[in-house]
């Protein structure tokens, strides 16, 4: 039993590696803004198959990691990830019975929002110029969350991660 818990945190661990690998992958200079936010997929997906395990706590490492990755001010991921991942958990049960294409609607708003609220954070602190294909990238994340969703979800039932 003890084996198949290690087992299912080195699994999670990887899953969130690559994540990170996807998230500083240099994409061309015009296109910066259009990356998807890979890292809020995957906590969005975690938190809403399993709220208990993989909440605020996750996100709130997961953020600080992106902060210290990024050379960010440290806590803001932290704290935007932790407010955005709390509100996913606590309606976990509403989410998850909504359908995929309604469910990357509110990953739209939300990451759009994640995106606004990092920005306002870093104007604030030292007058950062806001970059409109943030929220494209928005857009984008929520397009590819039917298919985060469904790929997360095969990796989840096929290792019985529980």
């Amino acid at each position: 039993m003890r084996q198949n818990a290690i087992f299912q945190l080195l699994v999670l661990v990887f899953i969130f590696m690559i994540s990170f690998v996807l998230e500083i992958m240099p994409w061309p200079a015009g296109f910066q803004g259009l990356r998807p936010a890979w890292i809020a997929l995957v906590l969005i997906y975690w938190a809403l198959a399993l709220p208990d395990k993989m909440s605020v706590g996750t996100a709130f490492i997961a953020g600080i990691i992106w902060d210290v990755i990024l050379g960010s001010i440290l806590g803001i991921h932290a704290l935007v990830l932790s407010i955005a991942i709390y509100f996913v958990a606590k309606y976990h049960l509403i989410l998850r019975n909504l359908s995929l294409w309604l469910q990357s609607l509110l990953v739209m708003a939300y990451i759009a929002l994640i995106r606004l609220v990092i920005f306002f954070v870093e104007f604030v602190l030292h007058s950062a110029d806001f970059n409109v294909q943030e929220l494209l990238g928005a857009v984008i994340s929520g397009v590819l969350w039917p298919w985060i969703f469904l790929l997360m979800r095969q990796i989840r039932r096929g290792l019985h991660l529980r």
